[in-house]
Parts: C-alpha cells; sequence; structure tokens
C-alpha cells in the first residue's frame, strides 16, 4: 500500500510549486539532515546523560573518553540502521507512528548489540547501570519528540522555499485527473511544472518537437508519464524522443496496468514476470503463522482475563442474555466456524438476513458502544484463534448472510479465504473498519484483503498488529 500524507490545513499546492522560485535547499539533504540531527542528539545524550545523572546521584563525575565513544558506536549504528530501513526519506519522516515503531525496534536493537559487546569483553562492570538507563530515557524522548517536529514543521518549510521541490513535466491523457496527483507528487518533492495532454481520441503521443520544446524551455529536472492504454507503440514514441535529453524519465501505469505492476517483480528465464497471485502458504510459513498464533493467544488471554471477566460481568449486568454472542462465519477453505464476540447489541441475529450495525444504532447497548469502539468486543476471538479457526493476522470474517451477498456481487471476494481469517487485517488498519453501507466500500475493504494475501510475509504481520495498536486510538467506530 502507497503512503498517502494528508495536506497540512491552509497550504496550497501553489505554494509548494512557488517554493522553486524563492531558492532553497535540495529536497534530497532533508534525510541527510534529519540523519545528522539524530547522531548529534544519541551522541549528546549518551554524554550529557552520564554527566548529569552522575552530578546528580553523586555530585561528580569521572572521565568522559569512554561515554564518548559508546555515543559515538550507538549513534553511527542507530543511524546507519534508520537509514537502511528508508526511514529518513521525506515521506516516512512526517508518518510519526512508523518512525517511533522504527525507533523503537532499531534503538533497542542497538542497545543490545552494544551490551552483548561489552559482556564479551567483559566491560560491563564500567558502565553505570543508572546513568546508561538515565542516557538510554533522553535519547529515546528525544527522537520521538524530533518525529512530531518533522511532522508538523516539514510540510510548512517546503511551502516556505526551504527546500526545493524538483519541477516534472506531466504527459497524460486528456481525462486524467492533475489534482491528485500533485499532492502524491509533492510527497517526493516533486512539483508539476507543466502538462502535456492527450486528446482522448488520439492514439498517439505529442510529437518530439513538442516535447523537447517543453523539456528546455520550461527549467524541468524530470519527466513523468502517466500511462493507462494498451497502446504500447505510442509509448516507446515518447520514450524514444525523451533519449534525446539528458532528464530522468518515470512512467507510472495507471488503471488495470497500475493493478499488476504493483506486485513484485521475478525473473523467469530473462523476462520480467509479475505474480498477480501467489500459490497457497508453504508448510514452513503455515507452521510459522501457526506458532505466532499460539503464542500470542495464549499471553493474551494470560494478560487480558481479568479485563475479560469484568466486561463480560458488566454486558450480563446491563441488559438480558448472554454476555458472548456467537455466530457462524465461514473460514479458511470456505469451513464454517463459530466466532465469538461479547455482546454489544439487544439481538443476536443469525440466520439468512442479518442488518449490520450502523451509527447511532438503537440496538447497541451503551456498555456495547463502549467496547465496540474499542475493539475489546472482539478478544474473545483470541479463543478462535487457539482453537485454530482463526488467525491473528488475516482478512476479518463476515456473516453467511453477506458472505452470500457479496460473493454474488465481487467476483475476487471468495478468494479472501484463501488463508485464515484474522483478529485483525490489512484492510483495518487501512481505515477499512465498521459497516460497508455501498458495495464500493466492500470492494475496498476486499482489495486490502487480497493485497495482504498476495504479498504475506511473517514482518508484515508484525507490522500490522503494531499498526493495530495505533488504530485503537481512533474512536470513529461508535455505534
Amino acid at each position: 500500500m502507497v503512503m498517502h500524507i494528508d495536506p497540512v490545513a491552509g497550504l496550497s499546492y501553489s505554494s509548494l510549486k512557488r517554493s522553486r522560485a524563492r531558492g532553497g535547499l535540495s529536497y534530497e539533504a532533508i534525510a541527510y539532515i534529519a540523519a545528522a540531527i539524530d547522531f548529534l542528539w544519541l551522541f549528546s545524550a549518551s554524554t550529557l546523560g552520564y554527566i548529569a545523572y552522575e552530578y546528580v546521584a553523586f555530585g561528580i563525575y569521572d572521565d568522559l573518553s569512554l561515554h564518548v565513544g559508546i555515543g559515538l558506536v550507538v549513534s553511527t549504528i542507530f543511524v546507519l540502521a534508520m537509514s537502511g530501513a528508508g526511514a529518513y526519506s521525506p515521506e516516512k519522516l512526517v508518518l510519526p507512528g512508523q518512525q517511533i515503531f522504527s525507533i523503537c525496534v532499531l534503538f533497542t536493537s542497538t542497545l543490545a548489540f552494544l551490551f552483548t559487546v561489552l559482556f564479551f569483553l567483559k566491560l560491563g562492570s564500567t558502565f553505570s547501570r543508572g546513568a546508561t538507563l538515565f542516557a538510554a530515557s533522553g535519547s529515546l524522548a528525544g527522537l520521538v519528540s524530533m518525529r512530531y517536529l518533522w511532522r508538523y514543521r516539514l510540510p510548512h518549510a517546503i511551502a516556505r522555499g526551504t527546500f526545493l521541490m524538483k519541477q516534472v513535466l506531466l504527459i497524460c491523457r486528456d481525462e486524467f485527473s492533475v489534482e491528485p496527483l500533485e499532492w502524491k507528487a509533492a510527497e517526493s518533492g516533486m512539483a508539476i511544472a507543466q502538462v502535456i495532454r492527450l486528446s482522448g481520441d488520439d492514439t498517439t503521443m505529442p510529437c518530439s518537437s513538442e516535447i523537447l520544446h517543453s523539456v528546455y524551455s520550461g527549467g524541468i529536472d524530470e519527466v513523468l508519464i502517466v500511462w493507462s492504454e494498451a497502446n504500447s507503440a505510442a509509448l516507446k514514441e515518447c520514450l524514444v524522443a525523451l533519449r534525446r535529453s539528458t532528464l530522468p524519465v518515470n512512467v507510472v501505469f495507471d488503471g488495470f496496468m497500475a493493478g499488476i505492476m504493483c506486485y513484485g517483480c521475478e525473473r523467469i528465464g530473462g523476462m520480467a514476470a509479475f505474480q498477480t497471485q501467489r500459490p497457497p502458504l508453504t508448510f514452513l510459513e503455515r507452521s510459522l503463522k501457526r506458532a505466532f498464533d499460539v503464542v500470542f493467544a495464549l499471553a493474551s488471554l494470560a494478560v487480558l482475563s481479568p479485563m475479560l471477566l469484568i466486561v463480560a460481568l458488566a454486558v450480563r449486568i446491563e441488559s438480558k442474555g448472554p454476555a458472548l454472542f456467537v455466530q457462524s462465519r465461514n473460514g479458511h477453505g470456505n469451513r464454517a466456524f463459530r466466532i465469538l464476540k461479547f455482546r454489544s447489541m439487544t439481538v443476536m441475529e443469525d440466520g439468512s438476513e442479518i442488518q449490520q450495525a450502523t451509527r447511532n444504532d438503537k440496538r447497541v447497548t451503551r456498555v456495547g458502544r463502549f467496547i465496540r469502539s474499542t475493539s475489546i468486543d472482539e478478544l474473545p476471538q483470541l479463543w478462535n484463534v487457539l482453537c485454530g479457526d482463526m488467525s491473528v493476522v488475516g482478512p476479518r470474517p463476515h456473516a453467511l448472510a453477506h458472505d452470500q451477498l457479496y460473493s454474488n456481487l465481487i467476483e475476487q471476494y471468495a478468494f479472501r479465504r484463501h488463508v485464515k481469517p484474522g483478529l485483525t487485517g490489512w484492510a483495518q488498519v487501512n481505515g477499512c473498519r465498521g459497516e460497508t453501507p455501498t458495495v464500493d466500500r466492500m470492494e475496498e475493504r476486499i482489495s486490502y484483503d487480497l493485497w495482504y494475501i498476495d504479498n504475506w510475509s511473517f514482518w508484515l504481520d508484525i507490522k500490522i498488529i503494531c499498526r493495530t495498536f495505533v488504530c485503537l486510538q481512533d474512536v470513529s467506530k461508535v455505534y
């Protein structure tokens, strides 16, 4: 999935385009600046943290040379790891959720590596545990704070012209809407300076002289072609014309071709191939996923059991009926199973006709409204995970009545049962939660589910779980 950054209120795209005229630093410099700030902060925190702790605790501090060396090692390893993960790209710097996750994982890994080396070198006793904890806490707090600063200040800095936007020549069809692309291009430091449009009934590209005139006369830095036609000869004509310039050229496929190009490219006999539908998970992949499911479900049930008992008691006290709601769902391979949820409504529908809950639905109880908004009502499904009917991550299962309805309306709907249904999924962390009042909304959810199936990896599951905890702060599902 292309990550989208919402435009900051009060900033217009025209202000982004004018940044070139006002001058400034190169857009690529943002990554180097962010890396340099992280390096300086970690180095300073390691040294000053030690001084502060020793002075506060004992009123004195000894030779700093050893701690200066440790600061250099920690800051260097961390910055290299973040750079290798691509975390310093401008489009990722403004995503604090992903940044904080990367910081926590990589900073913890850096410290673990450092402590392992110190242990084997028998230097552990040389360092004060209090000073180390103090410095590490300060380092993390500073890194996280800077991420929020990047999030809110970087778009304004770009709008003021602090960083140069690359001027782009866009070649597209007449019917193509440029405005949505303007903001997406701005995420990568591009401003669309000129547009060459193709008429709807024209199957050929503009003549070479017209393209080259725009390239040479408009201060263009890069060429972007949005292509959605099957006519490869016309695209070739354009690319041949652009060979006469030294500018970089990018081709973005739109429509049906875009869906194919989003899959990973493999080489088959020297040819490029895009696997649009992956085979079922291998035995090793299924075993890894199942082992994680069992460990996660057992640990979660053990930790959450007191809260689960309290919620069950609250449900029983507020309204008549059982604490748990049981409903039939289709699982992996179209096998039916009984899903568990905390009862959040006054009805227990499980037939051929089921009405989805809507916002301000009168059937939802007061306790039900709270547990639905926080997704606590889904926690009993940890038992379904433990029993093997579900997985922690996978497409969310729907009621049998809705399965039958959407199977007839959406051609690829049944393929989502290629894997076990999940407690959470790729669709949910991308905003597809709650009711689906239209077929279009369900098609959007299915497209995310199919992408997850075709791109599954163990680390993708971990990423989805981490993003789920962030998404739980969204209380939009209050009905």
